[in-house]
């Protein structure tokens, strides 16, 4: 997905550019430089992690599909009767060419009867081990349109979804590295393949479960990322010897990413969002320039740098307040304001 660490916003946007800007420092209201101080950059290493809360849901049945249109010549199973992935379910007879009239009738004028098309046997097989359903009582002589579902096959197996709320996305910086998946009053923790990760919308489409308010999973408690709709849907394979149930709940502990020896800093150290960022590098003689750099890791604690900034630099900690989107804490308004509030009122 190609983004990165969320967890060091402190919303803001003082002056870029890899230079010193005085102007910018001076117009900081409620900046209190005292209280910060340099910082050296350090080597370490670095992981993110997140804990969603999720729900089990048994894998969507994969449809027995006809590519071409014909007639069916053979229905091997019936319904509910389990077979192994590669199974034959149906063969049909496909027409591999249209009707052309007889050698000696090439003028067109439809005095000779013409051959009937010729067909080719084509066998529809189990795409998936499971239980086999939507036959609807399909016998040998019945036409099959092309494009048509024939059947569908039911697996004996389970997916673990987390719903993912827009801002948590920020941490998903690629292919989650590690999940470990516990259902609450359940198993011990295992491993959880990793699936895929999209809108929410479209994993629950893929699960047969429709679109709209039942096809999505809401965020469920209060889990990490808080309210919100949800952005999108992690979804992993639970291990065939997990004893589940579709509906029991629990929580998956991603690893979104990791990194050895990096560059890091406190994530009160930046001010940026997804990607970039902005620091203060405190030179030897006590300067100050601002300067832009580029992010990726963070544990909520320390964020990775990977551009900008060495392993020589200092940086400003915390970094001052922005006037244009931080707001003191003392005096705040306390219906909502934002502002401070007039004494004596």
């Amino acid at each position: 997905m190609g983004v990165a660490g969320g967890g060091y916003l402190l919303l803001g946007g003082i002056a870029a550019g890899g230079r010193e800007d005085p102007a910018a420092m001076e117009g900081m209201e409620g900046a209190d430089l005292d209280q910060s101080a340099p910082v050296a950059v350090e080597h370490g290493e670095i992981r993110s992690k997140v804990v969603l809360d999720a729900t089990v849901r048994a894998d969507p049945a994969e449809k027995v599909k006809a590519k071409k249109g014909g007639e069916a010549t053979r229905v091997w199973v019936s319904d509910d009767q389990t077979v192994d992935r590669g199974a034959p379910i149906v063969t049909l007879a496909v027409p591999s060419e249209e009707a052309e009239p007889p050698a000696d009738d090439k003028d067109g004028k439809g005095d000779k009867a013409a051959e009937p098309p010729k067909t080719t046997a084509v066998t529809l097989r189990a795409p998936a081990k499971g239980k086999v359903s939507g036959l609807d009582d399909l016998e040998n002589g019945d036409p099959v349109e092309a494009g048509s579902v024939v059947a569908e096959i039911t697996k004996n197996s389970y997916r673990a979804v987390a719903s993912i709320p827009p801002n948590d996305l920020y941490q998903f910086y690629d292919r989650p590295k590690e999940i470990k998946l516990k259902i609450d009053k359940g198993p011990a923790a295992e491993k959880c393949e990793f699936i895929g990760l999209g809108e929410a919308e479209e994993e629950a489409a893929a699960d047969g479960q429709g679109t709209g308010d039942e096809g999505v999973v809401p965020p469920i408690g209060g889990g990490s990322g808080g309210g919100g709709e949800a952005g999108a849907e992690l979804s992993c394979r639970v291990p065939s010897d997990f004893k589940v149930f579709p509906g029991v709940r629990g929580k998956m502990s991603v690893i979104t990413g990791k990194a050895k020896n990096a560059l890091i800093v406190p994530v009160t150290a930046v001010r940026g969002s997804a990607e970039k960022g902005e620091v203060i590098v405190v030179g030897s003689d006590g300067s100050q320039e601002v300067r832009e750099v580029e992010l990726g890791i963070s544990d909520g604690t320390s964020v990775e740098v990977t551009k900008g900034l060495t392993v020589d630099d200092q940086v400003l900690d915390p970094v001052p307040l922005d006037a244009d989107f931080d707001v003191p804490s003392e005096a705040k308004d306390p219906y909502g304001g934002g502002g401070p509030v007039e004494e004596g009122f």
